[in-house]
């Protein structure tokens, strides 16, 4: 009798305790199921970050036109016969023609040039003008100065589409057939697509620098300073 119902109680406690088994490890697979959910949501955004780029240099500004509007000035003081007191013979050359594109490490592209018309050489002096230009910078051979920019210094980056900026800029000009790297001291104004620049040369050139003699003309010109001051006025636009 006593066997017979301890087998009775003892076969519902074993299903009893099968099924909370069975529960319980249900319970516990779901779980475990989240956390891992969780771990992987978290683990892709690093992976993310991890995989962008750094120090890639990018076009951030378009490529700028340059207007003929602008024009560069030349300065050189001069002697002449007669006159008591030296003064500056002041030429100005029009025809600007180029494009450049300026990229968000300062840098230019490797296209970027700028040309002047050496050939509109003008003073106020039409004799003056006539001998710089045949003798002096022979524009029969050589009738352009190209300018090609390489770098910048000094300048926000990238360029904010309006403001005032003050900068260094240079690069590689090319007068007579001769190569100089030169730099330019750079007052500029950018209002949206438009841009306006006074770059003056610093230091100074010399005629040597170019392989040109300073202008030399008896009973006219007593004497020349071996000295070039150049202000470019510069005239540029980008397209938006």
């Amino acid at each position: 009798m006593t066997s017979r119902y301890l087998n009775r109680i003892a076969a519902p406690l074993a299903t009893a305790s099968f099924l909370l088994a069975a529960c319980g490890g249900a319970a516990v697979a779901p779980s475990a199921t989240p956390s891992t959910t969780v771990v992987a949501a978290t683990a892709t955004p690093t992976a993310t970050v991890a995989a962008s780029p750094t120090n890639v240099s990018t076009i951030t500004t378009g490529t700028w036109t340059i207007s003929d509007t602008s024009k560069a000035t030349v300065r050189v003081r001069e002697q002449l016969v007669g006159v008591n007191l030296p003064s500056d013979a002041v030429l100005v050359a029009t025809g600007a023609t180029g494009t450049f594109v300026l990229k968000d490490d300062g840098t230019f592209s490797s296209d970027s040039k700028i040309s002047f018309d050496l050939t509109t050489l003008a003073s106020d002096q039409r004799d003056r003008d006539n001998f710089v230009k045949m003798d002096t910078l022979q524009t029969r051979q050589f009738p352009k100065a190209e300018f090609v920019p390489t770098k910048t210094s000094g300048l926000t980056l990238p360029m904010p589409a309006s403001g005032e900026f003050t900068f260094k800029l240079t690069g590689q000009i090319t007068i007579h057939g001769k190569t100089k790297e030169v730099t330019f001291d750079v007052v500029a104004k950018r209002s949206g697509n438009d841009l306006t620049a006074t770059a003056t040369a610093t230091p100074t050139w010399k005629f040597g620098d170019f392989g040109m003699s300073a202008p030399s003309v008896p009973f006219r010109v007593v004497s020349v300073v071996d000295e070039i001051r150049v202000v470019v006025d510069l005239v540029a636009a980008v397209k938006a």
